[in-house]
């Protein structure tokens, strides 16, 4: 069983350059992990959505919120402000950091955000083991995998204006995937994509 709760702190060697962080991300990245760990060892508060920009308040709203805030670390996906060029510039000027994280092996990126949609119980994170059947059709597989694939190139964008720090989840000295098992009932296709090359060119 899986759980950072009952485990050290990981990733102690990560230092931020400030105390207003922005993780740039995707889905599947092992983003919540992520921040749990940098978060402690850098003593900078996340907010109180972890993905601050993913909720019902407009984006003036949330980013009014980040203003106000001397210390923060929370986590983008591209998608969650509709791949703004506008929004992301406002929010380089605000954080003192952006940061790049990333999944190397897509497949198993793009299969763990199918399921994770299709499955439900969200709240379920680490803990008992748990056991879900997934049965995407094609099409659902294709358009998790486009939102995917569209917020990698968001993220190449955002990386040749902001260029940072890049962490790749493969890459992390441990790794705490959640207690999730899936069974797939039906095949679908996903096509493969080298993100370090076409994202960052690394």
């Amino acid at each position: 069983m899986n759980n950072p709760n009952t485990t050290n702190e990981c990733l102690l060697d990560i230092k931020f350059n400030g105390k207003r962080i922005c993780l740039v991300t995707n889905y599947r990245t092992g983003s919540t992990f992520f921040i749990r760990e940098t978060f402690k060892v850098n003593k900078i508060p996340p907010t109180e959505n972890w993905e601050h920009f993913n909720s019902k308040r407009t984006f003036a709203q949330n980013f009014n919120l980040l203003q106000r805030s001397q210390s923060f670390i929370f986590k983008l996906m591209p998608d969650q402000i509709d791949h703004s060029l506008t929004g992301i510039k406002l929010i380089e000027d605000r954080c003192d950091e952006l940061i790049y994280l990333y999944r190397r092996n897509f497949v198993s990126q793009a299969s763990s955000w199918i399921a994770w949609n299709l499955t439900g119980d969200h709240d379920h994170h680490w803990g008992e083991n748990r056991t879900y059947e997934v049965e995407p059709t094609q099409e659902i597989a294709d358009k998790y995998t486009n939102q995917l694939l569209e917020n990698y190139q968001s993220m190449k964008y955002i990386y040749n204006q902001y260029p940072g720090r890049v962490f790749c989840l493969e890459d992390f000295p441990n790794q705490y995937p959640y207690n999730r098992n899936y069974k797939w009932q039906s095949k679908v296709k996903i096509p493969s994509f080298n993100v370090q090359k076409e994202v960052f060119n690394i």
